[in-house]
């Protein structure tokens, strides 16, 4: 049977794994109990921590970020922080109800469907927005004379390497998110 372009597989469905790890933080943000959200692990050195909240507004930015790098907008609307101050602390907007955090998460992830609807043989493409930071990035490089050479081989980002370091990125915080969770006795379902 011959496929016809419409038939072609998308990225989202050819590589279930991505898929999965945004669906998986989804499903664990919906269970964080109201009375823990602005809950933080307290550390021994006293490095600062992302509460609950925080995470899933950290990971909903992330997504917002990767799917901006790849369209070239340069907007900054739905942003819960602009990232960590020079003490490390990361700034963040107050959220007001677990529901805006979870609306946020799923915002951010429309930014990126249209990538995963993307055919799978596009993966390897470049978009204005990952050619527009790849110069952006090397002009910084050198004006700090840095060099460029490996940078430069490499080229700009494809729509694989975005969505892998989204991927990369967001299944760090879910597994810290399920830890954490855990550790509050709570039931992440079978599976997790």
């Amino acid at each position: 049977m011959n496929a016809t372009p419409h038939d072609e597989v998308t990225i989202g469905f050819g590589l279930p794994w991505l898929t999965a790890t945004l669906d998986s933080l989804e499903q664990i943000a919906v269970l964080v109990p109201e009375d823990k959200l602005d809950w933080r692990l307290a550390d021994p050195s006293e490095k600062w921590h992302f509460s609950l909240a925080e995470i899933v507004m950290h990971s909903a930015d992330a997504r917002r970020m990767f799917a901006r790098m790849l369209t070239a907008s340069e907007s900054t609307d739905g942003y819960w922080s602009t990232g960590p101050g020079d003490d490390g602390v990361w700034p963040f907007k107050p959220y007001g109800t677990k529901q805006a955090i979870l609306d946020s998460l799923k915002e951010s992830r429309a930014e990126l469907q249209p990538f995963l609807d993307r055919p799978i043989s596009s993966m390897s493409e470049t978009t204005e927005g990952t050619r527009k930071a790849f110069e952006r990035n090397l002009s910084r490089m050198r004006e700090r004379k840095l060099d460029t050479a490996n940078d430069e081989k490499r080229g700009p980002a494809s729509v694989l390497r975005i969505l892998m370091a989204c991927a990369v990125h967001e299944s760090g915080h879910r597994s810290s998110l399920q830890t954490l969770l855990r550790m509050h006795g709570i039931n992440l379902g079978a599976g997790e």
